[in-house]
């Protein structure tokens, strides 16, 4: 199940060399385990940069154990896992380099990015973790601390996959890799209300095929930047745009909405025509839009108009 998986964050000291771990375990999407340890990375020189930001020194460390010594905790949270990381390029990377770095035998694990799946999803003009936690309204106390930002990280990843049940959709979006290395062949299941799915893959190329057919007609729309009013279709007509989008980036449907003549406004008032919803719409703006009867509409629903 996509809610079994471990959060991972490391921090470092210098390059790939990491002066501390930070791992929460879910399963069923609750915290079931944590770890955290310092570690010794057995270098000359700590990066006075990472030292400013996660304020560990080599003093810290000198008299902590190495990696290939923590190694004997840490690999039950890493093998047959998924592990969850907020730019899983780095921590993968950092993991790799440490077992590299001891001739340990690289485990079997799976790997997504929470960082990559806000910038698909969230519109937000930072991706940094303590923001997307804000965008939530997840607490974080003591950000670039492993531990915190590894319970922040799986708190990130379970929104996520309560708000999109794809989990083709969340591997191919979030930078789904295997033992740090994009798979040559993929799954085909997928979760549904927590629950595994399955459907052949003629049925799973047919389905890939149309949403790459409603990605095209959207792209083809609002694709090019320098025309405006490419049609009047929408003239006169205000729109709200709000929440998650699954297929299109908030920013495209906005850019869409002012090329077809429409206009975008942030607030929903009597002027309103539309509200373009996504997930998560908040129901403060669903209450008011309904108390002034404005259609709410979905993001399909607005390329038919279009």
């Amino acid at each position: 199940m996509l809610n079994n998986f471990v959060a991972l964050d490391f921090e470092t000291a210098s390059g790939k060399n990491p002066c501390s771990i930070g791992i929460v375990e879910f399963e069923n999407g609750r915290i079931v385990s944590q770890y955290y340890s310092l570690i010794n990375p057995m270098i000359d020189k700590f990066n006075p940069y990472t030292v400013r930001i996660h304020g560990i020194r080599k003093e810290d460390v000198e008299s902590k154990r190495n990696f290939k010594e923590i190694w004997v905790d840490v690999k039950r949270f890493i093998e047959n896992k998924i592990i969850v990381c907020h730019q899983s390029s780095t921590d993968i990377s950092v993991l790799k380099y440490s077992l590299e770095k001891y001739k340990i035998d690289m485990p079997n694990f799976e790997s997504i990015c929470t960082l990559k799946l806000s910038k698909s999803y969230l519109n937000l003009e930072k991706n940094n973790l303590n923001i997307v936690a804000d965008f939530f309204n997840i607490s974080q106390n003591s950000h670039h601390n492993a531990l915190e930002d590894a319970l922040v990280c799986g708190k990130i990843f379970l929104n996520f996959i309560r708000k999109i049940n794809d989990f083709e959709q969340i591997k191919e979006v979030g930078g789904y890799y295997i033992n740090g290395r994009t798979p040559k062949k993929r799954s085909y299941n997928f979760h549904v209300d927590g629950d595994e799915t399955f459907c052949n893959v003629d049925d799973y190329l047919r389905k890939k095929e149309m949403e790459k057919q409603k990605l095209y007609s959207f792209k083809s729309i609002s694709s090019n930047i320098g025309k405006k009013n490419q049609s009047n279709k929408l003239q006169e007509q205000t729109f709200v745009v709000t929440g998650i989008f699954i297929n299109f980036s908030r920013a495209d449907i906005k850019k869409s909405i002012e090329d077809n003549g429409g206009k975008v406004s942030s607030a929903i008032s009597k002027k309103t025509n539309y509200i373009i919803a996504g997930v998560n719409m908040g129901p403060a703006k669903k209450a008011k839009a309904e108390s002034l009867n404005i259609p709410i509409i979905s993001e399909n629903d607005y390329l038919k108009m279009i």
